[in-house]
């Protein structure tokens, strides 16, 4: 009787054939009436939201009107989202929001001051006792 394979689909993961954009929902919220979202409303007025969405396929562009004041809120991968608030921005500075955050992996961010980051903190591992020759081992 022959030995028949398991089909299993692979996971998607960055670095291994593909990459997976880790922003994968954009959700612009303005408001029909009010001053500070007239920025969104020129944007889409003109067709550059429909323009953006064309060059990030694998984003998904979601307008809502809603009242208050205008909020660009980003979901990536991992559950975790983050929001903008463009209040009296240009139209240009709206567009420049958008194209950092939709790059943007999500993580906070940090400054690392060292040269190497890594799990362990010695360049040859970590030491215990155990990995010593048994006549070398300190005696407790």
């Amino acid at each position: 009787m022959p030995v028949k394979p398991i089909f299993k689909p692979s996971l998607l993961r960055n670095g291994l054939g593909t990459y997976v954009q880790p922003c994968h929902k954009v959700t612009i919220q303005y408001c029909n009436w009010g001053g500070s979202s007239k920025s969104i409303r020129d944007l889409l007025s003109t067709g550059s939201i429909n323009k953006f969405a064309s060059e990030n396929l694998n984003i998904f562009v979601e307008v809502v009107k809603k009242s208050g004041h205008p909020v660009l809120k980003f979901d990536y991968s991992h559950d975790k989202q983050d929001s903008v608030e463009v209040r009296n921005k240009t139209t240009t500075e709206v567009l420049k929001l958008l194209s950092d955050y939709s790059q943007r992996s999500g993580n906070e961010l940090f400054k690392y001051n060292h040269k190497v980051l890594s799990n362990n903190e010695s360049v040859r591992g970590v030491w215990s006792p155990m990995h010593e020759h048994k006549g070398h081992r300190f005696k407790i």
